[in-house]
């Protein structure tokens, strides 16, 4: 994050942050988290996509964890350097910050909870992984030198 913030008035910088709120913004009406059985991945996607906007996450944060994925696979010598293992990782960690559906009823010791969470399997992941890593690809392709410099 530090890297990111000394460096937003960097185009690929600002390009990738924007590319992810565009994510939020094209990601459609906000689905409650027990109201996702039977959409398919996609729509699970954007599902999440759009929780992320309505939790007012930070589009840095997105950007982050898939810096945060590259500098791992780069860093690590026996890493799996498949697309997919990466666009798998960051997906999890994006799918975390959307968390879940959370309502009351009532008040006090009376009050009805229900607090549910969507998983983060399969298809889903690859979907979210796919957007992060087309919204980020440009800043990555540009940066990733200076980048891995700067986490050294």
């Amino acid at each position: 994050m530090e890297w990111l913030k000394a460096n937003e008035g960097d185009l690929w910088v600002r390009n990738a942050i924007d590319r992810v709120r565009t994510l939020y913004e094209t990601a459609g009406l906000h689905v409650e988290a027990f109201r996702l059985r039977g959409l398919s991945p996609e729509a699970r996607a954007k599902a999440a996509w759009a929780r992320l906007r309505k939790a007012n996450v930070d589009p840095r944060r997105v950007v982050v964890a898939w810096l945060a994925i590259e500098t791992i696979v780069h860093d690590d010598p026996q890493s799996d350097t498949k697309a997919e293992y990466k666009r798998v990782q960051a997906a999890k960690l994006i799918h975390k910050m959307a968390s879940g559906t959370h309502k009351k009823w009532g008040d006090g010791s009376d009050a009805k909870q229900l607090h549910v969470y969507p998983r983060s399997r399969g298809k889903v992941l690859r979907h979210m992984g796919r957007d992060v890593e087309q919204a980020c690809e440009l800043l990555v392709q540009h940066s990733e030198p200076r980048f891995h410099r700067a986490t050294t």
